[in-house]
């Protein structure tokens, strides 16, 4: 594990373009933030996906299920070794059904990699915290 602030700020600049990104407004940035190969493994509450043909359509399958959707983050812990960081983060996911918003408090981890000088997410868990 390294300490090199060089890294951890490039890594926390990852982070940050993931949450602005998170609304999905426009799926090929957000798309773009990952792995887009078979290694991808990405797990929400109640599902799972293996590889990049799997994942592909589950973020336009959220977006319309769960209507105006964004995300933010109370507390952010990134680690990171040459070409590997990992992520760690509380978070509270917005999304808007009609009129009504709702507040859903999570908690999100992620393993990125430095692929041709650019961070990718190659694997991810966001999960409700319940109680």
């Amino acid at each position: 594990m390294t300490n090199d602030p060089k890294l951890i700020a490039e890594v926390k600049a990852f982070f940050e373009e993931f949450v602005a990104a998170y609304p999905k407004d426009d799926l090929d940035r957000y798309l773009d933030l990952f792995s887009q190969d078979e290694n991808l493994v990405m797990f929400g509450t109640n599902h799972k996906w293996l590889g990049w043909e799997e994942y592909k359509t589950a973020p336009a399958e959220e977006k319309e299920r769960l209507g105006e959707i964004t995300l933010t983050y109370d507390w952010l812990k990134v680690s990171a070794h040459e070409s590997v960081a990992w992520i760690a983060s509380e978070v509270k996911v917005q999304f808007k059904i009609g009129e009504d918003w709702n507040i859903v408090p999570a908690r999100l981890t992620g393993v990125a990699e430095k692929i041709q000088d650019k961070w990718k997410i190659v694997q991810g868990h966001i999960s409700v915290v319940s109680g």
